[in-house]
């Protein structure tokens, strides 16, 4: 209701002078509440995705580390260490894409 002042009988006055009636101060309150609920599930879905995305990230720094240890105890098993982070690393990207984490 900022920006608007109250006038008898339900009509209304906006910032910039318009007078409007009763309803249609009440539809643009619910389109503006409407715009804003829509921000806020959007800020939700980009928070949302750049933790997802950080989990990925920090998975393969884990895998990468687990690998380098590995690699001093078990050389030959390289190849097979390098598939593993690729294919995480791959499916990961792949969930991420399509939005199911």
């Amino acid at each position: 209701m900022s920006g608007e002042v109250q006038r008898p009988f339900g009509a209304r006055t906006t910032a910039l002078g318009v007078s409007v009636g009763g309803g249609i101060a009440r539809q643009s309150r619910r389109e503006t509440e409407q715009v804003a609920a829509n921000a806020d599930v959007m800020a939700m879905a980009e928070q949302g995705a750049a933790f997802l995305h950080s989990v990925a990230l920090s998975n393969v720094a884990t895998l990468v580390s687990q690998a380098e240890a590995y690699m001093k105890v078990a050389p030959a098993g390289g190849a097979y260490y390098e598939a593993i982070i690729a294919n995480y690393a791959i499916t990961a990207g792949q969930r991420l894409s399509r939005g199911l984490g």
